[in-house]
């Protein structure tokens, strides 16, 4: 029975063998070249965990072992300042300082300007009619006719690009 079960695996089909017994010669053959490759096992693994660490799922590193939970790390420091705020024994304040610590929310008083009120006036009416005044001045301050004058610089420009152009039109 033994022998006619080896048969019966000997004659088993497999892809791109035939059948099992062309594969298992195929292997042998193959096994005895292994030792002169065996110096190249240990390069090839680290090439190939180069490439198929990164594709690896940071939750499988994580329950081998092979990673630390960095969730697990922030739970663990909360959990010792917890621990460490407990300890601590509550500090008695003066009611001067009970007072300033409780108001020291609160904004100073708040006096409105005469801009603010105006502001405020224009706001509500839509008619913003007194800033133009302010408009004016600051347009005079900003403009300081003679010191900028770009429209020139631009025109500068301009006709130096169309002699830059007529000359390569002449060189062609």
């Amino acid at each position: 029975m033994a022998a006619s079960l080896t048969r019966l695996i000997r004659t088993l089909p497999l892809p791109l063998f035939g059948s099992a017994a062309t594969a298992a010669s195929f292997t042998l053959a193959k096994s005895r070249a292994l030792p002169r490759l065996l110096g190249w096992a240990l390069p090839a693994g680290v090439g190939a965990l180069w490439f198929v660490w990164p594709a690896v799922d940071d939750e499988w590193k994580m329950s081998m072992g092979l990673k630390a939970d960095p969730e697990a790390a922030i739970k663990a420091a909360e959990e010792k300042e917890a621990k460490a705020a407990a300890k601590i024994a509550p500090v008695e304040l003066s009611s001067e300082a009970m007072e300033k610590v409780e108001s020291a929310y609160k904004a100073g008083e708040v006096v409105e300007s005469e801009a603010d009120k105006l502001m405020a006036k224009g706001a509500a009416t839509g008619d913003f009619t007194y800033l133009e005044s302010q408009w004016e001045e600051f347009n005079e301050k900003a403009i300081r006719p003679g010191e900028d004058d770009d429209e020139d610089d631009d025109d500068d420009d301009d006709d130096e690009d169309e002699e830059d152009e007529e000359e390569e039109d002449d060189e062609e």
